[in-house]
């Protein structure tokens, strides 16, 4: 029998910021809260799943990356799930262009399809809160198009009590259904005018980050309309 509650809220949270600002460190320090017991968080997340396609992930959670559905399935059992896409889809970076040529997209999508699909399977399997993180998403969608498995879980994703998570400097190279579908934007420095006119239709106060100096950010949240400025280091 499958889990799904509609009743549950939506949590969609996109954290952007120049290289170096502080959101990815920001991202791994939530998973690590997310998965562990403490006052604040009674109800620690029932799984994490990362879509570990830079090979990140492992390193800085010591944690080592499977490469295959049985390894994903195996993870389950400690909550955490690192996925290492490149044994099974090879094509998931960007081919390394000659010397002078142009930078060549080899067919990188298929990989973050599969795994979101899976997430999106499992985590209907039982409730607690899960948590899908997709660092620069920008690889795998563009303004114009949208994987039809990252969708479903901005869309649909509650109902299984999966939140997603996501990152990445270049928030205007997200599609406008996904930035649209964002409950929480977590804005650590970002001073190009294109990428806070990106944000400012779902996020109007978005110029504070502008002034923002390392590790710090400024956090709105759509649902509440509560903004938050605090700093991570």
């Amino acid at each position: 029998m499958e889990f799904f509650d509609h009743s549950l809220p939506p949590s969609v949270s996109l954290v952007v910021g120049r290289s170096g600002s502080g959101k990815t460190s920001f991202c791994y320090r939530l998973i690590v809260n997310a998965l562990t017991p403490q006052d604040a968080n009674p109800e620690p997340a029932a799984c994490v799943f990362i879509y570990d396609w830079k090979r990140e992930a492992e390193i800085r959670l010591g944690i080592p990356a499977v490469t295959s559905l049985a390894g994903c399935e195996a993870s389950l059992e400690r909550r955490i799930v690192v996925f290492n896409p490149h044994p099974m889809f090879p094509g998931t970076t960007l081919v390394k262009p000659p010397e002078g040529g142009e930078k060549v997209p080899n067919d990188y999508r298929h990989g973050v399809r599969w795994f979101c699909d899976w997430v999106f399977e499992v985590s209907k399997r039982g409730p607690g809160r899960k948590i899908v993180y997709l660092d620069e998403l920008r690889e795998f969608q563009s303004v114009f198009y949208l994987p039809h498995e990252i969708g479903r879980i901005a869309r649909l994703g509650r109902a299984a009590g999966l939140q997603l998570l996501t990152s990445t400097q270049f928030p205007r190279d997200y599609h406008k259904d996904l930035r649209s579908s964002v409950t929480e934007w977590i804005c650590f420095s970002v001073t190009e005018p294109v990428e806070l006119d990106a944000i400012r239709p779902y996020f109007s106060g978005v110029d504070a980050a502008a002034s923002l100096k390392r590790g710090e950010f400024v956090a709105f949240n759509r649902d509440s309309g509560a903004m938050l400025r605090s700093k991570l280091f």
